[in-house]
């Protein structure tokens, strides 16, 4: 009885569980669905920031140069100040020209290549 030719359930079971397990293991590197999350929220982070440099803006009426604390102190932040994507205590970068109404908001991370999509660029 021991002698059938073919494959055991067990070893087709074991099979298709090795593949759905290098499956699954490989599937969130495949699509990097948190790198498209952090850069989402990011984005989301500088937005906020842009407000609150055209807030400065209205208040001060000159231009702002400077990191996210500077910021802060002058008009009070509701956001986050660091990008979540890579690390803690990284943070974002704002140039504001009062005149032009051109604002700049730049990831920490923008000079790596992974993170060049980390960028807000605005004229108002």
């Amino acid at each position: 009885m021991n002698n059938q030719k073919g494959f055991s359930v067990y070893t087709v079971i074991s099979i298709i569980g090795i593949i759905a397990l290098a499956f699954i293991l490989v599937l969130p590197q495949m699509f990097s669905l948190d790198k498209k999350e952090n850069t989402e929220q990011c984005i989301r982070n500088m937005k906020s920031i842009r407000d609150a440099v055209s807030k400065y803006f209205e208040i001060a009426q000159k231009d702002f140069v400077g990191d996210i604390d500077d910021l802060d102190r002058q008009v009070g932040l509701k956001v986050s100040m660091e990008c979540p994507a890579n690390g803690v205590g990284d943070k974002y970068y704002v140039h504001g020209n009062y005149e032009t109404g051109e604002i700049i908001v730049t990831c920490p991370h923008a000079e790596k290549a992974e993170y060049s999509d980390h960028k807000l660029i605005t004229n108002q």
